[in-house]
C-alpha cells in the first residue's frame, strides 16, 4: 500500500494522477499538519463567469471564445448540456473553448438535461430552457443536488406562462417543463436561499422576444453573482436595467445576445479556500494571475487582515504570510457566499469569537453548509455554535488538535475549508470522499502539495 501511494504521488502528472485516483476509489484522504508552506499557485478560473459565458455563448448565434475556462465538473456540467441543447463546442487548447452557437431560436426540444451536482447550471438553465415545449432536468446526486428545493423558480416561471412539473412539494428534481405559452411581462422572485434563481431569469429576459420586469420578494444574497450575470449578458449586447438597491429589474423587448470573446477570472471558493490554507500556516505563498472581481469587493482580503494575515499585493500576483496569530472578528456573509467557509477555518485559530452573518442561505448549496459543516468543526475539536443565518467561532489561539476522520458531505467547499483546518492542527485530519473537490478545483490537492502539504490517499477495499 504505502508503494501504491507513494507511486500515486510522485510519480505520474496530475491528469494521469487523477484518472488513477478514479480508477483506484479513493475513499479518504489523510490530511496531515504543515509546517511551511512556500511556493506559487495559480487559482483556477471562476466557475460562475465559465458557466455563464458557455450559456451566453450557446445563446447567441454564431461563434463566441472563453479564454481560461475552469476545468471543472460543474463546467463540465453546462458544458455538456449546452451541447445537448445543439451548441457545436471544442477546445482550440487547454485552457480556450470555442463556442458555435445555435442562439435562442435553435435550442434543441424535446430534451433531458443533467446538471450533474451543480445548482447554478440548473437554475441557470430553467430560465433560459421556459422557452421549449417538453425538456426534463434529472441528476445523478439525489443525496445532494436532488434534495434542493426549486419552488421559488417553478413559481416564477409558472408566473411567466410555463407549465412546470416536479417532485415532492419543493421543486425537487427531476422537473418537467412546458413553456409552449411563455410570455414575458411581470414576475418575481424569492431569493432569500439563493440568487441563482435570479441570474436563471435574467438569461431569459435576454433571450425572449418580450420585455420581462423582475422584483425580488425579499432579499438578495450574493449580489456579486448577480453583478457576473449583468457583466456576461452586457458582454453579449443585453444591458439589464437594475435599481440601484437590486431589488428591481428590466430587460425591454426584442433583445437578442451575441457572440462575444470572454475572458475568465479566478474563483472566489477555490481562492478562498488558498487564502485560508496559507494563512492558517506559517508561510510565503503567491497567488498569481488573482483576479478580485467575484471577492465581495475586497470584502475577503479585508476580513484577512483583521484577523491579522499579513498579505502583500502587486499588480500580477498577492502574496501571503501566514502563520497568525489571529485576533477574532466578524464578517458579513452576504459579501461573499462562497468565502464563508475558508474564513471560519482561519478564525478557527483565532483569539475569541467571530460571527458570520446573514449566511442562511449557504443552507441550500450542496449540503447544508451552515449545521454540516459545523458538525465537522465539531469533530476536529472546534467550539462552534449556529443560529438560523449565523456561523459562530469560537477561536482556538492555542491551536486545533484535529486527528479526527470528517465527512465532506459531496461538497468541494467543505472539503477545501477542512482541508485547511487539517493543514494548520496538530494531528490532521481524514477527509471522507475528497473527490467532490473536482466540483469547481480539481487539482487543488495537487497544488497544495506543490508548497509544502502533504496528503495520503486511502483506497477502499476490492
Amino acid at each position: 500500500m504505502k508503494r501504491l501511494t507513494r507511486a500515486l504521488f510522485n510519480g505520474p502528472p496530475p491528469e494521469e494522477r487523477r484518472i488513477i485516483m478514479k480508477l483506484l476509489e479513493v475513499d479518504k484522504l489523510q490530511v496531515f499538519p504543515a509546517e511551511w508552506f512556500e511556493g506559487a499557485i495559480t487559482p483556477p478560473a471562476s466557475k460562475s463567469s465559465s458557466t455563464r459565458s458557455v450559456l451566453a455563448a450557446t445563446l447567441s448565434k454564431g461563434t463566441s471564445r472563453i479564454t481560461n475556462i475552469a476545468n471543472s465538473k460543474n463546467v463540465k456540467a453546462m458544458i455538456d448540456c449546452c451541447e445537448a441543447l445543439g451548441a457545436n463546442i471544442c477546445y482550440q487548447d487547454a485552457t480556450t473553448l470555442a463556442v458555435d452557437g445555435p442562439g435562442w431560436d435553435g435550442l434543441n426540444d424535446h430534451i433531458v438535461l443533467n446538471p450533474g451536482n451543480s445548482g447554478v447550471v440548473l437554475r441557470l438553465l430553467l430560465g433560459v430552457t421556459a422557452c421549449l415545449s417538453d425538456v426534463t432536468f434529472r441528476t445523478d446526486y439525489d443525496r445532494s443536488l436532488g434534495q434542493r428545493s426549486n419552488i421559488e423558480m417553478m413559481d416564477a416561471l409558472e408566473a411567466l406562462g410555463v407549465q412546470c412539473k416536479w417532485r415532492d412539494n419543493d421543486g425537487k428534481l427531476p422537473i418537467h417543463l412546458d413553456g409552449t405559452n411563455l410570455h414575458g411581462g411581470d414576475t418575481a422572485i424569492s431569493c432569500r436561499k439563493s440568487s441563482q434563481f435570479l441570474s436563471g431569469l435574467l438569461f431569459l429576459g435576454a433571450s425572449i422576444k418580450d420585455r420581462l420586469s423582475i422584483t425580488v420578494l425579499d432579499e438578495l444574497k450574493a449580489p456579486d453573482m448577480v453583478r457576473t450575470t449583468m457583466r456576461i449578458l452586457k458582454q453579449a449586447g443585453v444591458e439589464v436595467q437594475a435599481q440601484p438597491n437590486m431589488m428591481a429589474y428590466h430587460l425591454p423587448a426584442d433583445t437578442t445576445l451575441q457572440p462575444s470573446n470572454y475572458v475568465v477570472g479566478s474563483d472566489p471558493a477555490s481562492t478562498a479556500a488558498l487564502l485560508a490554507a496559507a494563512s492558517v500556516v506559517p508561510s510565503n505563498v503567491r497567488l498569481t494571475s488573482y483576479h478580485e472581481e467575484e471577492m465581495g469587493n475586497g470584502a475577503v482580503l479585508d476580513y484577512l487582515r483583521k484577523l491579522g494575515v499579513r498579505m502583500e499585493r502587486s499588480s500580477k500576483e498577492l502574496r501571503v504570510f501566514g502563520g497568525g496569530p489571529f485576533v477574532a472578528h466578524n464578517f458579513d456573509g452576504s459579501l461573499a457566499p462562497d468565502a464563508v467557509l475558508p474564513l471560519a477555518a482561519v478564525a478557527a485559530f483565532a483569539d475569541g469569537t467571530s460571527r458570520f452573518g446573514n449566511i442562511e442561505h449557504i443552507r441550500y448549496k450542496e449540503c447544508d453548509r451552515i449545521s454540516d459543516y459545523r458538525a465537522e468543526l465539531l469533530k476536529a475539536g472546534i467550539q462552534t455554535e449556529e443560529t438560523r443565518d449565523e456561523l459562530i467561532i469560537h477561536g482556538s489561539p492555542g491551536g486545533i488538535d484535529g486527528g479526527a476522520e470528517v465527512f465532506g458531505h459531496f461538497d468541494h467547499g467543505v472539503i477545501m475549508a477542512l482541508s485547511a483546518i487539517a493543514f494548520g492542527s496538530r494531528h490532521g485530519l481524514i477527509i471522507n470522499d475528497p473527490q467532490h473537490v473536482a466540483q469547481t478545483y480539481p487539482t487543488f490537492f495537487d497544488d497544495m502539495q506543490k508548497i509544502g502539504a502533504s496528503v495520503t490517499p486511502l483506497l477502499k477495499v476490492a
